[in-house]
């Protein structure tokens, strides 16, 4: 077996000048008054693995970034302003002026986030309690098994009386009955094309009450709750009345009950790692089988904190096979990860590094995805 390791270090751009020409020297110890600046090293470090033995090939990206840099900035987008719709990960990579980006997670028709997301104090799309959750806290990750609460909470007068509703699908596209919550990031419109009964919320008042038979639309500086079935349609009437203030709740909780606190959420596909432990499964309700070999992408963390991205080619005989769920758990514990889970694979597989795709998708071009992670440099 032949292991060939390729290296290559992010680029830093020019160090701006800290201090005029009449000030004193970088190199001279900082005044009492004065911050020590902080070195700006690697915005990441991206390699690339191979094997090759008989009747097997393998290239294997890998794409680690250290959180406690103070210059990097990693996060989850989508591929829109709102949530629905596709983009090529190099269209993303270049509206976000990033230095590194890398396919993300899974999604439903159209391009409705699969699970949790979640950024910087807006809850665009709640967990589905079957994956784990990639969560960032200051320059900290970490997975968690989680459950997102919504409910609606209003005040009915000035003598303090409230209303709570719960029981509530949150920027969701419908598919039954029950009461509906969007936001304007969820669209412009509901997408109902059915019978509904409207609550329309604005700058946290309910505006009024309508009917529609169509797509209704969706406040800018509020959102709509929008009720179907005769059932959701009495619990909206009998619980909301124009002039009344309202306002979405929520929380994230773990499995214990622990309240979550982050900075940004992205939920991921099964489980591989765990704790040091392969746990992959031979299924994913998302992936389907992982006994096969196929391309694969994930993420990882490390003992130390380094958040690990990694991009398996597959599908292409003479470059990759790709690789089974278990065996890419073994690789990845060979990188020194800890916990990791799947992000969406296959045709989808991809990272770009400096600008360009460094990994060779499987389908021999770019696919349109839903969401990806980005790197980027804070500008201090």
């Amino acid at each position: 077996m032949l292991w060939f390791i390729c290296s290559a270090v992010a680029k830093k751009n020019a160090a701006k000048e800290l201090f005029p020409s009449n000030e004193p020297d970088e190199s001279a110890p900082p005044s009492p008054t004065q911050a020590a600046p902080v070195p700006k090293g690697p915005l990441y470090n991206y390699y690339n693995v191979t094997e090759s033995k008989e009747n097997f090939t393998l290239s294997m990206h890998v794409l680690e970034v250290d959180l406690s840099n103070p210059y990097v900035i990693v996060r989850p987008v989508t591929s829109h302003s709102t949530l629905f719709g596709y983009a090529f990960l190099s269209e993303m990579h270049e509206k976000w002026e990033a230095v590194a980006s890398v396919n993300g997670g899974f999604s439903h028709t159209y391009g409705l986030p699969g699970g949790m997301y979640a950024a910087y104090g807006e809850l665009f799309t709640t967990a589905t309690g079957q994956y784990p959750v990639l969560f960032l806290k200051e320059d900290k990750v970490f997975f968690e098994d989680v459950k997102t609460f919504v409910h609606l909470e209003g005040k009915m007068d000035d003598a303090g009386n409230t209303v709570r509703m719960g029981s509530i699908y949150y920027n969701q596209y419908p598919k039954g009955e029950g009461l509906f919550v969007f936001t304007p990031s969820y669209g412009s419109e509901n997408r109902i094309d059915k019978p509904h009964l409207n609550a329309v919320i604005s700058n946290g008042e309910v505006r009024g009450l309508a009917t529609s038979h169509k797509s209704f639309e969706i406040p800018k500086d509020g959102f709509l709750v929008s009720a179907i079935g005769d059932y959701a349609v009495k619990r909206l009437e009998s619980l909301v009345e124009p002039g009344m203030k309202l306002e979405i709740v929520h929380e994230t909780l773990t499995i214990k009950g622990d309240k979550v606190q982050y900075d940004w959420a992205f939920e991921c596909g099964s489980r591989i790692i765990k704790d040091g432990e392969i746990v992959v499964p031979d299924s994913d309700t998302w992936v389907g089988t992982l006994n096969s070999r196929a391309p694969r992408t994930a993420v990882g963390i490390k003992d130390d904190g380094t958040l690990v991205f990694v991009a398996v080619d597959g599908r292409q005989k003479g470059l990759s096979d790709g690789l089974t769920g278990k065996e890419l758990a073994q690789r990845l514990l060979t990188l020194g990860i800890k916990d990791a889970a799947f992000l969406d694979g296959g045709a989808s597989t991809e990272m770009i590094v400096d600008g360009k795709i460094v990994n060779s998708p499987s389908a021999g071009r770019e696919r349109m995805i839903a969401s990806c992670f980005i790197i980027k440099e804070r500008q201090q």
